[in-house]
């Protein structure tokens, strides 16, 4: 059994995301400082998974900036500390896939507010259990980055081992001292910082041992800024804003595989054709690893004029089902018309097994454009309810393009296309125009019941001006908008269900 198939899944769910809003966090960050960050590893700013396939990715840093090349590996914590994940696995050490250079960032994420609802009943022999959980993450200000090279020569301190829903592995951390409140270092004297906020009293901080103090006096801080600590904090952030080909080709060539790996990126990402032979040959090397095989594909995709078809194909026909999920996703970041074709291909392919069908939704959605829309819209109909399911998640991803989509065919005879189509619209926030168009629908000597449904469900206040008119020229309309209005503003509608007697619908 996979190792991480053993936590819960809301727990494991809340730890991705506490990492994806972190991620996202530094990403917004380093941008100030001039950076232009992407993914790295895949997956590492979102909460997408897939449990039915295990997925041993390369163990790789989270962000690589496209202008200078700076890997950065995130560890949010919901609280300020330096400590990490660790195996003495090889392929699961702190530090695994690493060089010195790359920067280790600790983002704080905390929920600023959350709500959870459960209930449960048993009636007529069947039981039944239904809970939600929203959490509005917020990701603190400041954010401590650190060398790994800093790391890897300060002895780090062993805490409790983590349980086995926790993946076996133990937490290991590194002396330090953070800032609680804003403001100036007044003084720093033997084990003592002393901090003057903007308003109310000092802060005396006693520095831990092992730890020493990182700032200076008279220096500004923010909250959980490091004070002291066993390791030096990197100050300067700023982008070289320079990756020249002889630094992409020394990555390519290098013996460490997450550095081939991070040098086929960054072609990719900066459309670096003269190195394409190079790339050629790491995609055709048979013992080559796995995903760079699969990044270098996706290069020649988007870059060498590769078919898709052709690249993808031993992979993609794989008896690994590892390999094809891999296959799927790097497919997906070829973005290409020739990739969203294989990939609707694989989507509408009832004979695909399912985790398949779910990541080539994923991809499409990531893709953004017209045509992938489409074919998500498409999906509506397919018999697996759980495809619909990845077609509405994989729709909303996208912006403009798929709102056009979507709203051309609103009044789609096909009730299961036009609910889906509705309720897509309804997980979107629309412009003004989109809701008008969408009044223009109940205009019609037959209008749209999923016309109806949508402007229904939208806030009030959005749609509400648009609605007025309506209460004089269609009486019967203005009645079941304000209907549906009165429910969704109720405080039933968080606990609604079917009735006790209604069958769960199939079709």
């Amino acid at each position: 059994m996979p190792r991480l198939s053993f936590k819960p899944d809301s727990s494991f769910f809340r730890k991705i995301a506490i990492g994806a809003v972190g991620t996202q966090a530094i990403s917004k960050d380093l941008a100030q400082h001039g950076h232009v960050v992407h993914e790295l590893e895949r997956g590492s700013l979102d909460t997408k998974i897939w449990k039915e396939v295990k997925r041993k990715r390369v163990r790789i840093p989270d962000l690589v900036c496209s202008r200078c090349g700076l890997r950065i590996e995130s560890r949010a914590k919901t609280d300020a500390k330096l400590s990490m994940s660790h195996s003495d696995e090889e392929e699961r050490a702190w530090s695994y896939g690493m060089v010195d250079s790359d920067l280790i960032a600790f983002p704080v994420c905390q929920p600023k507010d959350e709500t959870s609802w459960s209930t449960g009943r048993l009636q007529q022999g069947v039981s039944y259990w239904h809970e939600r959980n929203w959490v509005r993450w917020e990701a603190k200000p400041f954010i401590n980055y650190i060398g790994t090279g800093e790391f890897r020569v300060v002895p780090f301190r062993k805490e409790q081992p983590k349980g086995v829903t926790e993946g076996s592995e133990m937490t290991i951390s590194w002396p330090a001292l953070f800032a609680t409140t804003n403001g100036v270092v007044e003084s720093i004297q033997g084990d003592r910082i002393m901090v003057k906020p903007p308003t109310g009293s000092r802060r005396s901080l006693k520095i831990r041992d092992g730890a020493r103090a990182v700032v200076a006096e008279g220096q500004q801080v923010q909250v959980n800024q490091l004070l002291a600590a066993a390791v030096q904090p990197s100050t300067d952030l700023k982008c070289a804003a320079s990756i020249s080909t002889a630094h992409l080709l020394s990555l390519l060539e290098s013996r460490e595989r997450t550095q081939r790996f991070t040098g086929v990126k960054l072609c990719r990402l900066n459309q670096c054709a003269t190195v394409s032979d190079l790339i050629k040959n790491l995609e055709a090397d048979t013992e080559e690893d796995v995903y760079i095989r699969l990044e270098a594909a996706a290069y020649l995709v988007r870059f060498a004029n590769q078919e898709p078809e052709r690249v993808f194909a031993p992979y993609l026909e794989s008896a690994d089902d590892q390999r094809r999920l891999e296959a799927v996703i790097a497919l997906g970041e070829a973005k290409s018309a020739g990739a969203v074709s294989v990939l609707s291909r694989i989507l509408q392919d009832a004979s695909q097994p399912y985790f398949m069908r779910s990541a080539a939704a994923w991809c499409l959605g990531q893709a953004g454009d017209a045509e992938s829309a489409a074919q998500l819209v498409r999906t509506f109909r397919d018999v697996d309810e759980k495809i619909r399911d990845e077609a509405l998640e994989g729709i909303a991803m996208i912006g403009a393009d798929a709102t056009t989509v979507l709203m051309a065919g609103l009044g789609d005879l096909d009730s299961s296309i036009a609910a889906g189509r509705a309720e897509a619209l309804r997980r979107r926030a629309l412009p003004e125009g989109t809701i008008e168009e969408a009044v223009q629908l109940l205009r019609r000597p037959e209008p749209s019941p999923w016309a109806v449904w949508l402007l229904g469900n939208l806030p009030r206040h959005h749609a509400g001006p648009y609605i007025a008119q309506l209460q004089d020229q269609a009486p019967g309309l203005h009645f079941a908008l304000t209907l549906l209005w009165s429910f969704t503003e109720s405080w039933v509608a968080r606990r609604w269900e079917l009735s006790p007697g209604a069958e769960y619908p199939r079709g």
